[in-house]
C-alpha cells in the first residue's frame, strides 16, 4: 500500500511541471506581447477588492446588527428575571403583611400605599427655596491683588 502511494506521489510530483510548462509555452504563444496576462490579473485583484468592499459594506453591517439585538435579547432576558424575581418577593412580603395583619391585602391599597410614602419621602427632602442667588464678594488666593497682571510700564522719551 506504502508503495503505491510514493509511485503515485511520485508520478504526480513529476507531471504537475511539465503540465506547467506546457500552459505556460501555450501561453506564451496565444499572447507574446502579455495583454491578456494583464486583464487577467487586473481582473483578479478588482474582484477580490470589489468582494472586500461588499463585505465591509453589506456583510459587516448585518453582523453588527446581529450582535445589537443578541445583546438587547440577553439584557431583555435579564430584566425579565429581575423583574419576575421582584414580582416574586412582593408576593412573599404580601404574604408576610396578610400573616401579621390578620387580613388580606389588595394589590391596588399595597401600590398606594407605597406610592404615598415614596411621594411624602421625596417631598420632605428638598427644602423651601427662594430662588434668589446672592453672590458675595471674597477674597481668595485667586482674586488677591498679587495675582494681577502687571501694569504696563510708562515709557518716558
Amino acid at each position: 500500500m506504502m508503495k503505491k502511494l510514493t509511485i503515485i506521489a511520485v508520478l504526480f510530483i513529476g507531471a504537475v511541471p511539465a503540465l506547467m510548462a506546457s500552459n505556460a509555452d501555450n501561453f506564451k504563444e496565444n499572447d507574446p506581447i502579455g495583454w491578456m496576462m494583464a486583464i487577467i490579473s487586473m481582473s483578479v485583484v478588482f474582484s477580490a477588492l470589489l468582494i472586500l468592499f461588499l463585505c465591509f459594506k453589506y456583510i459587516y453591517p448585518l453582523f453588527a446588527w446581529c450582535g445589537l439585538k443578541m445583546k438587547k435579547s440577553a439584557h431583555r432576558k435579564k430584566q425579565f428575571e429581575q423583574i419576575t424575581d421582584r414580582r416574586a418577593q412582593l408576593q412573599r412580603n404580601m404574604k408576610v403583611i396578610e400573616k401579621s395583619s390578620g387580613k388580606e391585602v389588595d394589590d391596588a391599597e399595597l401600590a398606594a400605599a407605597i406610592g404615598t410614602v415614596l411621594f411624602l419621602y421625596a417631598d420632605g427632602m428638598h427644602d423651601q427655596e427662594s430662588n434668589i442667588l446672592t453672590l458675595a464678594p471674597g477674597n481668595s488666593a485667586w482674586t488677591g491683588p498679587g495675582n494681577n497682571q502687571k501694569r504696563s510700564p510708562i515709557r518716558r522719551f
